[in-house]
């Protein structure tokens, strides 16, 4: 008896130490400096949780931006890449899965991979958004970036988002200010 009182509590501890990190790390995701992604790789390095995992992955992107040193840095792309790649495969409906990476693949659009990765996340969120996902995460950004995507690409689809983007007037504003 005693035992599964302490597994459901590690269990538990598990869940709201992962749910701490998500908030951290979404809540500061432009913000973080080189030490503070140090700090978020050394505590979801060994977890086999589904949500430390996908952080670990994007925080090693992010990673990838300071470094000087190609190899290293093509290392920190790759890797991190695959991890969020793997969590994605396992837990496909997962849309805050999918959040993380397209919103790690948004940072990196200079290499080819991460534009279709960011598309096909953000587009799937688009999709299958529901409520629950709306009031916990920013749905204006995920119909921001897919617009700045296909504004000079698809000028229909971009019509199309720019409609839906005036239900969120800090993201409306932002276009209209960078003409």
């Amino acid at each position: 008896m005693k035992k599964r009182i302490i597994i459901i509590l590690l269990l538990l501890s598990s869940y709201v130490f992962s749910e701490n990190i998500l908030n951290y790390y979404l809540n500061n995701f432009d913000k973080l400096n080189k030490a503070e992604l140090n700090k978020i790789l050394n505590t979801t390095e060994s977890s086999k949780n589904g949500l430390n995992k996908i952080i670990h992955g994007s925080v090693l992107v992010k990673k990838a931006k300071h470094e000087w040193f190609l190899p290293l840095k093509y290392y920190y792309l790759y890797s991190g890449m695959l991890e969020m790649k793997e969590v994605v495969k396992e837990n496909f409906d997962n849309l805050i899965y999918r959040y993380i990476r397209g919103k790690t693949a948004f940072e990196i659009l200079s290499y080819d991979f991460a534009r279709k990765i960011f598309i096909n996340d953000f587009e799937y969120i688009y999709i299958r958004v529901n409520d629950d996902f709306k009031n916990k995460f920013d749905f204006g950004e995920v119909l921001y970036k897919l617009y700045r995507i296909y504004e000079f690409d698809n000028k229909e689809k971009a019509k199309s988002l720019l409609k839906k983007l005036k239900e969120y007037p800090n993201y409306y504003r932002l276009i209209y200010y960078e003409k």
